[in-house]
C-alpha cells in the first residue's frame, strides 16, 4: 500500500487534497486507491498523474477535465466541488505503463507500448494538433516503454533503448536536426536521436534532455545558459543509477557512491549546499526549481530550492539548505512539478 502526500503550489487543485490552498505542510491526497500501489507521480503546469502497479492512471487539477470545465469548478466552493478536487481515476478502457504530464498536456503509453496524448500542442508536442479527448499518437513508433517532455518537446524511448523526440527543438534539445530548420521556431516532427548506446532513462528539463545509458553514461544537449549540461564535461567524467532534470537544473546519482551530483541555476538554492548533501541517496526527483531526495541511511526526504509556494516544505522563499520533510513514515516514491512535491509512503 502507498499513501501519498503533496505539497506546494495548489491553485488548480493539481495537489488533490481537497482544496485549492498552497501548502508548506505534507498533506494526504485524496481518490488513490489503498490496494494498488503507486509506481509514479508526474507533476504538469497545472495537473498531476499517478499510475499504479495494476497499470491505472488517476489526475487531479486543471487539465482533468478540460480547461474550461475545471475553471467554472474552481469558482465554485470548496464543498460544492469537493468530488472534483481529489483524484479521479481516467482513461480506464487501456492498461498503462507509463505516464507524463509536461506544461498543459499529459502523454501515456500504453501496454501494449502505444503512445497516446491529451492536450495543447501549438510547439508540436504531441505530435499533431492540440486534442482535447485523448487519443492514439501517429508518431510511426511501437514498443514504446516510456516518454518524457519539457517546455515545448517530447521524447519517447522504445524497448530497444532507441531515443525519438519531437517538437520544438531550436536549443539543440532534440538533438541535431536531421535537416535544416525552415523557420527560426525549428519545431520537429518525430525523429530518432542517435546516442553511442541503448538508453534506460531519459529526463526532460525547460529546454534540455538527459538521456542514461546502459553503463550509466549520461547524455547531456540543449541549452547549457546555466551550465545545465554538467559545464566543462564534468557530467562525461560520472556514471549515474539515476538521473532527473527541472527547468533549468539537472541531477544524478553516482552509480558507484550513490553521492548526488547537480548542475545548473542556482539562484534560488536549486543545487543545493552541498555540505548538507554530502550523503547517499537512492531516489530524486526534480521540480521546476527544486529537488527532492531519499536518503539512503534512513529513508528520509530532504528538499531544497525555490519555495514561494511551499514546496520544499518550508516557510522560506527558498532554501538552498536542505529541509528534513515530516513525514509520519519512511518514504517509498518520489513526484514533483512546478512548485509541486509528492512523497508515497
Amino acid at each position: 500500500m502507498t499513501v501519498l502526500y503533496a505539497f506546494g503550489s495548489n491553485g488548480s487543485g493539481q495537489l488533490g487534497i481537497g482544496h485549492v490552498q498552497d501548502t508548506n505542510t505534507p498533506t494526504p491526497c485524496l481518490g488513490l486507491p489503498t490496494d494498488d500501489p503507486i509506481i509514479k507521480i508526474s507533476g504538469g503546469g497545472n495537473h498531476s498523474a499517478v499510475l499504479t502497479k495494476q497499470g491505472h492512471i488517476y489526475m487531479a487539477g486543471l487539465s482533468q477535465f478540460g480547461e474550461e470545465h475545471m475553471k467554472k469548478l474552481l469558482q465554485q466552493t470548496d464543498q460544492e466541488n469537493q468530488e472534483y478536487l481529489r483524484y479521479q481515476r481516467r482513461f480506464e478502457s487501456i492498461e498503462w505503463k507509463d505516464v507524463v504530464c509536461g506544461w498543459a498536456l499529459t502523454m501515456a503509453v500504453s501496454s501494449a507500448g502505444r503512445l497516446y496524448g491529451i492536450g495543447t500542442s501549438r510547439w508540436n508536442e504531441l505530435a499533431r494538433s492540440s486534442t482535447e479527448e485523448l487519443v492514439a499518437l501517429d508518431t510511426g513508433l511501437t514498443d514504446i516503454v516510456s516518454v518524457a517532455c519539457g517546455w515545448r518537446h517530447s521524447v519517447a524511448l522504445d524497448v530497444h533503448g532507441q531515443v525519438y523526440g519531437w517538437g520544438w527543438g531550436r536549443h539543440g534539445q532534440l538533438g541535431p536536426s536531421e535537416t535544416p530548420p525552415t523557420d527560426k521556431k525549428d519545431i520537429r516532427s518525430v525523429q530518432k536521436i542517435t546516442v553511442p548506446q541503448p538508453i534506460v532513462q531519459m529526463a526532460c528539463g525547460h529546454l534540455h534532455t538527459l538521456l542514461r545509458g546502459q553503463d550509466g553514461t549520461v547524455y547531456a544537449f540543449g541549452s547549457d545558459k546555466y551550465s545545465q549540461l554538467g559545464g566543462s564535461n564534468e557530467m562525461s567524467h560520472l556514471t549515474a543509477s539515476w538521473i532527473d532534470a527541472g527547468w533549468h537544473h539537472s541531477a544524478l546519482l553516482d552509480s558507484s557512491s550513490s553521492l548526488l551530483h547537480m548542475f545548473g541555476r542556482n539562484d534560488h538554492g536549486q543545487l543545493g549546499c552541498q555540505t548538507s548533501l554530502a550523503r547517499a541517496f537512492t531516489q530524486i526527483a526534480c521540480g521546476s526549481e527544486h529537488t527532492l531526495a531519499i536518503t539512503e541511511d534512513t529513508d528520509q526526504v530532504l528538499a531544497w530550492g525555490w519555495n514561494e509556494h511551499g514546496n520544499c516544505a518550508s516557510d522560506k522563499d527558498f532554501t538552498s539548505e536542505a529541509v528534513v520533510v515530516d513525514l509520519p513514515a519512511k518514504a517509498r516514491i518520489l513526484g514533483a512539478g512546478c512548485a509541486t512535491s509528492w512523497i508515497g509512503l
